[in-house]
């Protein structure tokens, strides 16, 4: 598992935005897959029930392949509108399962589509809608048998082959995956419940639920449980589907690409005098271009990359760096003490969490600040899954027994910090 999510842990805290608005606009690129039982608007209304807008268009005809959708006039006229906050991409259901059509049309399209996208609406995000397997699995065919798949002997065989098909792609072009045929594999191995329609390959409407949940929190970054809207289906039965997805999508091995469009943001300040240079350290996983926002504490800031910054008297200053990408930002504060000689001393005060990502010991450094303090650990879901007070002797946590994923340690009391955890 290969996570892109690299955490920078300087003193005071770091937070990342995953969507810092709450409309957003989105086009679906795909099929039946999208059209039968009408998944755009599912995700739409689970959007408007969370208290979000959701700009919904889409081209959907059935049967339709990535490779149609790059020739389609259809597709070129809507992508060229711009102003897309996220295109979602849905291969038809059995290419990715044949290797012929996975590596030489699905593959070469997406990043066609992908190209496209972006050149009308350059802060386009990219999502690709993992589907499911058929009910029972069999061999997939073009229509002239000239391509088969291997034949496949249940649902699950034939869904490792669409999810690894997926998140390969996923995996090559740096963007995001909906796990949707693993929220369904999920829940089909823990229930007899039935997610397919009567041809056992389209969904029935508990099944394109399913798939608008993972879309859902794919789309806004964050969990769908406790949504009210349900779409007909019994409010027992949709809270169990909200927490199945939840669950694959925030607390699998696999961070799907989730926040790999977050920038991230950190600098470092030489003083020289009561003149301070700060040098930005930010990054972006995908490489996009990034703007700053720098608060330097004094009321004063700056939009340059990396100013300079001359400060009136001697003091502490709480400064502040947003870094964003479009809809996504990053933000880090760092405490610059300029004394009486002008010097800097907030990195001797800095307070770092280390190794992250982490496999089982999670140390503190300069944590003697923080003996007595007492801490929690959430998961991504609000579930705090671990808690205590630091020791003074042993300023270390053992996260060996936790499931790999994302986590939030909260310190209180001496000091008030957050830091983003990631368990392999």
């Amino acid at each position: 598992m290969k996570f892109k999510i690299i955490l920078h842990l300087v003193l005071s805290f770091s937070i990342v935005g995953a969507s810092a608005q709450d409309t957003l606009s989105v086009l679906f690129l795909g099929n039946s897959y999208c059209s039968v039982n009408n998944l755009p608007q599912l995700v739409q209304n689970l959007s408007a029930s969370a208290g979000k807008t959701l700009i919904i268009d889409s081209n959907m005809p059935g049967g339709f392949t990535m490779s149609g959708h790059v020739a389609d006039a259809v597709t070129q006229s809507k992508l060229s509108q711009g102003n897309w906050d996220y295109v979602i991409f849905q291969e038809q259901s059995q290419i990715p399962t044949i290797d012929q059509f996975r590596y030489n049309d699905m593959y070469p399209a997406m990043a066609d589509l992908k190209a496209m996208a972006e050149q009308y609406s350059p802060c386009a995000k990219i999502i690709t809608y993992m589907t499911w397997g058929r009910r029972y699995g069999g061999q997939q065919c073009d229509p002239s048998n000239t391509y088969c798949s291997p034949v496949f002997s249940d649902f699950n065989q034939m869904q490792d082959s669409l999810s690894s098909a997926y998140w390969q792609i996923s995996e090559n072009l740096n963007i995001q995956c909906a796990p949707v045929g693993e929220s369904w594999r999920a829940i089909l191995n823990d229930t007899n419940l039935v997610l397919h329609s009567a041809d056992n390959s389209h969904p029935n409407i508990d099944g394109s639920y399913v798939a608008a949940l993972t879309l859902f929190s794919s789309i806004w970054k964050q969990p769908s449980l406790g949504l009210t809207y349900t779409a007909g289906i019994s409010a027992g039965r949709a809270q169990y589907y909200q927490q199945m997805s939840d669950n694959v999508l925030f607390n699998s091995t696999n961070d799907w690409n989730l926040y790999v469009n977050s920038p991230v943001a950190n600098f470092s300040q030489v003083a020289n005098g009561n003149t301070v240079s700060f040098s930005n350290l930010s990054f972006s996983n995908t490489n996009s271009i990034l703007t700053y926002e720098w608060d330097f504490g004094d009321g004063n800031f700056s939009a340059d990359e990396n100013p300079q910054h001359n400060y009136a008297s001697s003091g502490q200053y709480d400064v502040r760096l947003i870094a964003s990408n479009c809809i996504f930002s990053d933000t880090v504060m760092i405490s610059v003490l300029i004394g009486a000689s002008g010097t800097s001393t907030a990195t001797e005060n800095s307070i770092h969490v280390f190794p992250n990502p982490v496999k089982d010991k999670l140390f503190i450094t300069d944590a003697a600040a923080l003996s007595g303090t007492h801490f929690e650990l959430y998961d991504l879901l609000g579930k705090c899954v671990k808690s205590g007070q630091l020791d003074p002797d042993n300023f270390s946590l053992d996260l060996n027994d936790l499931a790999s994923g994302i986590y939030i340690l909260n310190f209180s009391g001496k000091r008030n910090l957050s830091f983003k955890i990631i368990k392999e």
